[in-house]
């Protein structure tokens, strides 16, 4: 698992590869299947970057804006659980100083079952819009 550069791995297994997305150390894109047997390790996986700091011009640039989201596309998620969905909603849940976990291209019946436990109204979990633009 390689860490520390734009495009690099964040997390790979047999099912699911999360990426840093190049040019952003706040953006992930994670595509294949997370389900019972991986979603502990995703769930680490992500949270680590959610918590870390960026240094240089990226943590001044967030400490200046109070940007501290981390942005994971899931569009390329083909199957998740929900021990899967639960590990997403964690990650979220364990954030702190401010962090969120932002959720692009969710799909459609994964959406639906974090609206209807009532997941979607955390502070610290937001879900793009499939229409509304990047920031």
């Amino acid at each position: 698992m390689a860490q520390g550069m734009d495009g690099d791995e964040v997390y790979l297994d047999r099912q699911v590869v999360i990426t840093r997305s190049a040019g952003s150390h706040s953006r992930l894109t994670a595509s294949g299947a997370i389900d019972y047997y991986n979603s502990d390790a995703v769930a680490a996986a992500v949270a680590r970057e959610l918590r870390a700091t960026p240094t240089g011009a990226a943590g001044l640039s967030d400490a200046i804006t109070g940007n501290g989201d981390l942005h994971l596309n899931v569009s390329g998620l083909e199957f998740s659980d929900t021990t899967g969905i639960r590990a997403l909603v964690a990650i979220a849940e364990a954030a702190g100083n401010g962090r969120r976990l932002v959720l692009q291209g969710l799909p459609a019946r994964i959406r639906t079952v974090i609206t209807i436990v009532g997941w979607s109204e955390l502070p610290n979990l937001v879900i793009e819009d499939d229409d509304r633009e990047e920031r």
